[in-house]
């Protein structure tokens, strides 16, 4: 996915509060299968803040997770996309989109949004008393990969 595409998805959900770094990274993710795990993450902060959508953030950036650092998490160049609400976020959990799914991040059907649009790693989280968030993370296209 260009930049230029992540770019127009954050501006056509000007009905969240979207957060984002001046420069966006391309990603290496089909755009159609980004915008359906995209979908699924809203509809997560949807069901956890009881239908305010308002007050739902979608906020992208640019990660680098360095290799001493990774534990499971693999080790790269990211886009990092993450739907924060209040609501209930436990338990705290971690997926492999690549590996077998069982549910247990938000749900099935986030879950196999995930796997295909190629997410390299997912993770939810307790932010305080009420609210959380659910974050996928997308290998950057390097200009190899990219044909550039």
């Amino acid at each position: 996915m260009l930049a230029s595409e992540l770019e127009g998805i954050l501006n056509a959900h000007a009905f969240l509060r979207v957060e984002g770094p001046p420069v966006l990274w391309e990603t290496d993710v089909d755009l159609e299968a980004f915008i359906r795990a995209l979908g699924e993450m809203i509809a997560a902060g949807l069901v956890r803040n009881s239908q305010e959508l308002s007050e739902i953030t979608l906020n992208v950036s640019n990660v680098t997770v360095e290799p001493e650092a990774i534990g499971p998490m693999p080790a790269g160049d990211f886009v990092a996309v993450t739907i924060k609400s209040g609501g209930d976020w436990s338990p705290e959990t971690t997926s492999d989109p690549a590996a077998r799914q069982d549910g247990s991040l938000v749900g099935h059907g986030l879950e196999a949004a995930l796997t295909t649009a190629s997410a390299a790693w997912a993770y939810t989280r307790e932010l305080g008393a009420d609210g959380g968030s659910v974050t996928a993370l997308y290998p950057r296209r390097t200009a190899k990969r990219s044909g550039r």
